[in-house]
């Protein structure tokens, strides 16, 4: 009876056996899945982190923002001289070559690279692109966005620059028309805000030759337009 008993013991013992070994399987799975997931969640986490500090660190430089532009890769931001009024520029909707004179087509949606010139004062240059007809398109290239913040508008705002009292001002003009001879001159600071302006030039609205010279609302003397004219614009039309 004794060794019945024991046998029957020892069959009851050896019947938990696998039962034990394969709870301990399944908690030691789980454990090890438990581990998994934190691993990929910790290195989720670390290239996340790179990819930001890669971003970062590889920001499109001017160059690159305004190159892109001219290729056709992204659009540009357009500022209207006459009021608040913007829209979005492409390169697609005109022709850029490098030297318009050798070219045929439509000469008033054609442009041209010009060397960069820093035209908000801010000592980081800004880029040109050059038209026949309507003067200046001028980029400011930052922060992933390019901004047209000056162009011209038709022949009675032709665009251009100049280097005027140790800065540079953006000017629009109209030397062509009968009856006027205008300038309008803006100053620009980095965030592209206007911090000075002025007008001046002539009016002969009769056509009798007498001409009426002005400097914004104030009346001046042919000599003071003609001493303001030479400082302001190098070589301007008669």
């Amino acid at each position: 009876m004794k060794n019945k008993s024991l046998y029957s013991k020892l069959f009851v013992i050896a019947l938990c056996i696998p039962a034990l070994l394969c709870g301990c399987s399944k908690t030691e799975d789980a454990a090890e899945v438990a581990y998994k997931q934190e691993k990929e969640v910790a290195e989720d986490e670390i290239t996340t982190e790179e990819t930001f500090i890669e971003e970062t660190t590889t920001q499109s430089t001017p160059e690159d923002l305004f190159n892109a532009f001219c290729e056709g890769q992204i659009s540009a931001e357009a500022r209207s001289y006459y009021d608040d009024a913007t829209w979005t520029m492409n390169i697609g909707d005109y022709q850029l070559v490098s030297d318009p004179s050798e070219e045929s087509g439509d000469v008033s949606l054609m442009l041209s690279k010009a060397e960069p010139v820093d035209l908000d004062n801010d000592g980081e240059p800004e880029y040109v692109l050059v038209n026949p007809v309507y003067g200046d398109m001028c980029f400011d290239c930052k922060d992933d966005k390019v901004i047209c913040f000056a162009q011209g508008e038709g022949t009675t705002a032709y665009c251009s620059f100049t280097k005027y009292d140790d800065a540079y001002w953006i000017v629009h003009s109209d030397t062509i028309h009968e009856g006027r001879c205008t300038y309008n001159l803006i100053k620009f600071n980095g965030n592209l805000e206007v911090v000075d302006s002025f007008d001046f030039g002539w009016e002969d609205w009769d056509g009798d030759g007498i001409k009426r010279f002005y400097l914004d609302d104030q009346d001046i003397t042919v000599a003071e337009y003609e001493e303001l004219l030479n400082a302001v614009i190098p070589n301007p039309n008669p």
